[in-house]
């Protein structure tokens, strides 16, 4: 499954490179990675309903570097409520 994605990965990447020099020039290492760990966190934190100990675990980081980056990636890392306890009682 892995092999896949890597090659889809691989396609995508000079064209990637390419945009991200003409406007970031410098600055692409740490824009692709912002790219990719944005949406990872944020599907992660949506996977465990916004518990970040559990997500942490998860992706394999400290929970506080969890926050860190959620922070410095404006990615939202709030606990939601699940549905079943706003419809409860």
């Amino acid at each position: 499954m892995g092999a896949g994605f890597a090659e889809l990965i691989a396609q995508a990447l000079p064209r990637l490179v390419e945009e991200l020099v003409a406007s970031r020039p410098g600055g692409v290492h740490h824009a692709a990675l912002a790219l990719l760990e944005r949406p990872l966190l944020a599907h992660v934190l949506d996977l465990t309903g916004g518990n970040q100990l559990r997500a942490a675990r998860i992706l394999g980081v400290n929970r506080n570097t969890l926050r860190k980056r959620c922070r410095e990636l404006d990615v939202p890392s709030t606990r939601r409520r699940r549905w079943s306890a706003v419809t409860a009682g």
